[in-house]
């Protein structure tokens, strides 16, 4: 299976832009999933853009190349993959120039300005975000995933967003530890986290085959999702329904799908995650029993 990652298309400029679709809604991944698919996240400060641009593909296997420009990034806090770096190189793709169009022989007054829609933002000196890095396939730089915009570190929002993704990351950091935390809530939280790290395909795109978990790593993931409560959303938290989503179970696994019940009148809606969550638990304990969960991974090259 080959997937060619939306964040290297929109680089390119690819028709993935908001201009292509005026009432297109961009709706970017919470910040602390960001962080599950980077391979660094870091708070850092623009110290400088180089002048010199690179030329490089804009997506694996492309057979084009395009110019980025290269924000050289001081790393104030270290989340995630660079330890022991004080720098780290931040390529995107600048907007093209801007002509002023011209209807007849006149150009008009006001120049139209080119959306950036989906691109990556550019990058300028002095600026300080919280960064969601991928590491270019072939260039010495990394690139910002056009689902995973960076964040300003400043605003109410800031210090929380934070945190959010400071408790994300500790879990990937330690499965087992916090599959096995003392609240059934903390360990709800880690298995729908984990399912989402796990299932995710990699923001660089390429070639992904899929690899079993280990089976006690497995078992306490669906346990632990079994735990809790599908019928609330909290923002930038994975749900129960999408992590159950994710995995994907079909018929093969063992899995039957509950029917929707039509409501008669005066009674209430039924709830139709609850009903999932359910027929989930007893799926747990019978044919999902052995079941481990396929873990997304990327071919070698």
């Amino acid at each position: 299976m080959r997937r060619i990652p939306a964040a290297f298309l929109a680089a390119a400029g690819v028709a993935l832009t908001a201009a292509a679709a005026p009432a297109l809604m961009i709706a970017f991944t919470p910040p602390a999933q960001r962080a599950l698919t980077a391979d660094v996240v870091v708070v850092g400060k623009v110290t400088a853009v180089e002048k010199e641009t690179v030329e490089a593909t804009p997506f694996p296997g492309s057979p084009q190349k395009v110019q980025y420009k290269v924000a050289v990034v001081k790393i104030e806090t270290n989340l995630a993959g660079a330890a022991n770096l004080a720098h780290i190189k931040v390529g995107f793709v600048p907007a093209p120039p801007v002509a002023p169009p011209v209807v007849g022989e006149k150009p008009l007054l006001r120049p139209i300005l080119p959306r950036r829609g989906m691109m990556a933002p550019e990058l300028k000196e002095g600026q300080e975000f919280l960064l969601f890095l991928v590491k270019h396939p072939d260039a010495g730089f990394y690139v910002m995933p056009n689902m995973s915009p960076p964040l300003a570190t400043t605003g109410e929002d800031a210090k929380q967003e934070v945190e959010a993704v400071k408790k994300t990351l500790a879990v990937a950091a330690d499965p087992m530890a916090a599959l096995k935390a003392a609240t059934p809530a903390d360990r709800y939280f880690a298995a729908a986290t984990l399912v989402t790290k796990y299932r995710a395909y990699p923001p660089a795109g390429g070639e992904v085959g899929q690899a079993a978990l280990p089976a006690a790593e497995s078992k306490l993931i669906l346990t632990g999702l079994a735990e809790g409560d599908w019928t609330k959303f909290e923002p930038g938290i994975p749900s129960g329904m999408q992590a159950f989503y994710s995995l994907g179970l079909t018929d093969k696994d063992g899995w039957v799908a509950p029917k929707p019940t039509p409501v008669r009148p005066g009674q209430p809606p039924v709830n139709f995650n609850q009903v999932t969550k359910d027929a989930f638990v007893t799926w747990l304990a019978g044919p999902g029993k052995a079941y481990q969960i396929q873990r997304v991974v990327p071919k070698a090259k």
